[in-house]
């Protein structure tokens, strides 16, 4: 059973006025929960629209809507889940809304106490840090591939050919998070994006990877819900939605 989050945002005070307030459903990744969650609670209250958010991985919500659960807004920066949306022909392509971007990173626990003395370097490169760990036969930790820190961490690794890294993956039925996987042993390593660690005193950047461009989509499921999902689209794209982004470590423009 996959973890999945839930959240029903209502702004209705009367009876009379439910009978009549629209409904926005948007289907996005877990790690975007924290500033959504606000925007989706502001559009609310501006719009009279009765919003609920389902988070959970990517290819989890790819697999229910391909299986008729109703969406209105897909929400992710998955490039092979956004890509296979496109293929099905499901979404509205003239309204596609680029939200925010993010970076991958390599992290680690604070109070590492085995962490080689070279990746103490603060200007160290991603692959140079890679080699290091590589070096030192260390253990690292990334989420399932049906999420993007997965997903992205998966691909560098790949490409990094390395030989000693012991390298740990969630399954999508692991309910611990990724950050308690590490706290839970502070000598491991962990490929994951910036957003998750932000303000979390107890881990430390060791290096980032600038190659790799991470850019969020909000996508709209074509449907009956479109004039309500394009009012959601302008709004997660304004300025007031873009601050939410920001206070959670995400780039925006």
């Amino acid at each position: 059973m996959f973890q999945k989050i839930l959240i029903i945002l209502l702004l209705i005070s009367t009876s009379a006025q439910a009978s009549q307030s629209r409904t926005l459903t948007i289907f996005a990744e877990s790690n975007v929960a924290l500033p959504l969650t606000k925007i989706a609670r502001q559009f609310s209250r501006a719009a009279n629209v009765i919003v609920s958010i389902n988070f959970t991985s990517a290819d989890n919500l790819i697999y229910n809507i391909d299986n008729g659960e109703p969406a209105d807004i897909f929400i992710s920066g998955h490039n092979a889940w956004i890509e296979k949306l496109h293929q099905k022909g499901v979404i509205d392509i003239y309204n596609v809304g680029y939200i925010a971007q993010d970076q991958v990173v390599l992290a680690t626990h604070q109070k590492n106490d085995l962490m080689p003395i070279a990746l103490a370097n603060n200007n160290i490169a991603f692959n140079d840090a890679l080699k290091i760990l590589d070096e030192d036969k260390a253990s690292l930790i990334i989420d399932e591939d049906g999420n993007s820190s997965g997903f992205f961490a998966k691909n560098l690794l790949e490409k990094a050919h390395l030989d000693n890294v012991r390298v740990f993956s969630r399954i999508a039925e692991d309910r611990t998070s990724l950050l308690s996987a590490i706290k839970n042993n502070k000598n491991n390593y962990s490929i994951l994006l910036a957003s998750q660690i932000y303000n979390k005193a107890d881990f430390k950047i060791l290096a980032k990877n600038s190659d790799i461009k991470i850019f969020y989509q909000a996508l709209i499921i074509a449907g009956d819900n479109m004039e309500v999902a394009r009012e959601f689209l302008k709004f997660i794209k304004s300025s007031e939605a873009k601050i939410y982004f920001k206070s959670y470590g995400f780039i925006v423009n």
